[in-house]
């Protein structure tokens, strides 16, 4: 269960289906509005580390939308509490006025009060809506982009002697799934397979940029060093160098 502050008056609680079930929760009793639902809501508001300027807000909304694996909850504090005060509602004619009031026309009167009142509650939900919609379309975006990811990539180094080379395949210390050396031109070229398809997206140019810390990336296609470079060694090769003794 995690939460997130969207604005100054809504939070984002994103819980899984595994976090409703340890709460004796489940996706259907949301469907219809009643007590337990109420308290679960209040309830994760006190498990969870609420923002200072929600602590006091008074009147809360919640807003539910359902996803296949879990559930967002969107929090909303209204401002009714905050804005309406029948003591001292400068909208309101005074007592002499509302004594000459119908009942008709003093309700108007306090209704219009009211609907002035909770402007900020109204913006508030159209603001909600917009936000559920980048939310969602943020969401498809990360799961096209996860689907494009390639699972396996090959890192192209280059080396201009077999001690840099050496002494590289030395600082590896991360998975990979095999590794080539080829020399062309009179550079030493060394090929490693990894797999990211289970690292976070930031993985491979992390990896990339560890690499090149020893290593100059090359431009050289891996087809490139199979057709015109000289293979030496044509798998886990930089297990083999580091046997070497530098």
């Amino acid at each position: 269960m995690k939460m997130k502050q969207i604005s100054d008056t809504t939070l984002k609680i994103t819980m899984t289906l595994d976090d409703l079930m340890d709460r004796g929760m489940e996706i259907a009793d949301f469907l219809v509005p009643q007590e337990k639902t109420e308290e679960f809501f209040y309830a994760i508001l006190d498990e969870l580390e609420m923002p200072d300027n929600f602590l006091d807000s008074g009147m809360l909304s919640f807003r539910v939308t359902p996803k296949p694996d879990k559930v967002d909850v969107f929090v909303t504090k209204s401002k009714i509490d905050q804005n309406l005060d029948f003591e001292d509602l400068a909208d309101l004619p005074d007592m002499e006025e509302l004594a000459q009031m119908s009942p008709d026309e003093f309700l108007k009167t306090l209704e219009k009060s009211i609907a002035e009142k909770t402007k900020d509650d109204i913006e508030a939900i159209q603001s909600l809506e917009q936000v559920e919609a980048k939310e969602e379309e943020l969401e498809q975006t990360e799961k096209e982009t996860e689907s494009k990811k390639e699972p396996y990539i090959y890192y192209i180094l280059r080396f201009s002697s077999l001690g840099d080379l050496v002494a590289f395949a030395k600082t590896v210390n991360y998975q990979m799934e095999t590794s080539e050396l080829y020399k062309m031109n009179g550079h030493y070229y060394l090929t490693i397979l990894v797999d990211v398809e289970n690292h976070p997206s930031p993985y491979p140019a992390w990896l990339l940029a560890r690499m090149r810390e020893f290593a100059d990336d090359s431009d050289i296609s891996r087809s490139v060093l199979q057709e015109y470079g000289h293979i030496l060694i044509n798998h886990d090769a930089v297990f083999g160098l580091q046997k070497i003794n530098s």
